[in-house]
């Protein structure tokens, strides 16, 4: 290090003399430490923001996805349902629609038709030729996809948490996947998968995942409106000549 050497009296001082270069490599760590330190805010304050817009698009969907839904006085779909239940090797497809009237529905299948008049529900299986009875239990929570299959969409606010997956393209279409986790342990469901248009906010498919099994309902046809009395949704037991009642209430 260069000093310099200063007289006073008989004693002579050595004061060391920092140049421009010793000050510059003494703070170069401290200005990378910086440097990367803005980085990490900068990404991070970036992140919280695309998180905050995520969640409120997210919100704006489901907004006006259940203010569509609300506004029908009926509504009627026309879909695919696909029974998976990898434990016991079950892997089924089923064809039907769905015709919903406030907390009423009928859902007519292939092998199994229910019929709810949002107090008692009719579970027949044409497959085994039985009619199962039972009531629509009174906590909301609990119910399945057997005693409402939209019924969640009246709940999440309250009942559920739910976050967006993803955002994809299916059939030329830009989707978004929103997870709904029930916040009820006793609750039916592990989680429920809703998918919706972003272009016109209409359901796409339901993907209810449970302990027994998940259940897919691929929407392909909504007809909002249609003509439906109270009688639609109790069991006509006419149509079921030689049926087997089974009643559980």
């Amino acid at each position: 290090m260069k000093t310099a050497e200063k007289t006073c009296g008989q004693t002579n001082l050595h004061i060391p003399i920092f140049s421009h270069l010793h000050i510059q490599n003494a703070f170069s760590p401290f200005r990378i430490f910086t440097s990367s330190y803005q980085k990490y805010i900068a990404f991070f304050l970036i992140f919280l923001y695309a998180a905050s817009v995520s969640a409120q698009s997210t919100k704006q969907l489901l907004t006006d996805f259940t203010e569509k839904i609300n506004g029908y006085q009926t509504i009627e779909m026309a879909f695919t349902l696909t029974l998976d239940n990898p434990v016991k090797g079950i892997l089924r497809n089923y064809e039907g629609t769905l015709l919903c009237n406030g907390n009423k529905y009928r859902l007519l299948a292939d092998e199994l038709d229910v019929y709810s008049d949002g107090r008692n529900k009719w579970m027949c299986n044409k497959e085994t030729g039985e009619v199962i009875i039972q009531y629509v239990p009174d906590d909301e929570t609990t119910a399945d996809i057997t005693d409402h299959p939209l019924k969640f969409l009246t709940l999440y606010q309250k009942d559920f948490t739910y976050k967006r997956k993803t955002t994809r393209t299916e059939n030329g279409k830009t989707l978004a996947d929103i997870v709904f986790t029930p916040k009820s342990k006793n609750a039916a469901y592990t989680s429920i998968v809703l998918t919706l248009e972003e272009a016109t906010a209409n359901p796409y498919a339901i993907k209810y995942l449970a302990k027994n099994g998940n259940y897919t309902l691929r929407i392909t046809r909504i007809t909002p409106d249609v003509e439906a009395f109270d009688g639609y949704f109790a069991f006509p037991k006419h149509r079921y000549p030689g049926i087997e009642i089974i009643d559980l209430r």
